[in-house]
């Protein structure tokens, strides 16, 4: 990943019908497929709780995992909700470590 700002393609297999819907549900929310897939794709990455919740259905429904180890998951996540907001982290403290890594600059406050 050479230049983090760079907008990449990003393609996947829908049926048909599922397809249409989905293009059919966006129109209904003046939405492009372009910023719903960003706006998921952000929301999972930020691991907003709303959209865990949503892939805990998605991995049920899919049978990605069993009950026991997203049951785990879901623990670990709130573990380490807690450890951060016990340490005093924040949103932007972590972004700037994330900042630090992708730019290798070495240097830390």
């Amino acid at each position: 990943m050479k230049d983090p700002r760079k907008i990449v393609s990003f393609t996947f297999r829908l049926l048909e019908k599922v397809s249409a819907d989905l293009k059919l549900r966006l129109r209904y929310d003046n939405l492009s497929q372009s910023k719903f897939m960003s706006g998921i794709a952000e929301l999972y990455l930020e691991k907003d709780p709303d959209m865990l919740t949503v892939i805990e259905k998605v991995k049920q429904r899919k049978r990605v995992m069993g009950k026991q180890k997203l049951k785990r998951t879901k623990q670990d996540i709130d573990k380490g909700n807690k450890m951060l907001e016990e340490l005093g982290i924040t949103d932007s403290d972590k972004q700037n470590i994330f900042d630090m890594i992708a730019t290798n600059s070495g240097e830390y406050e």
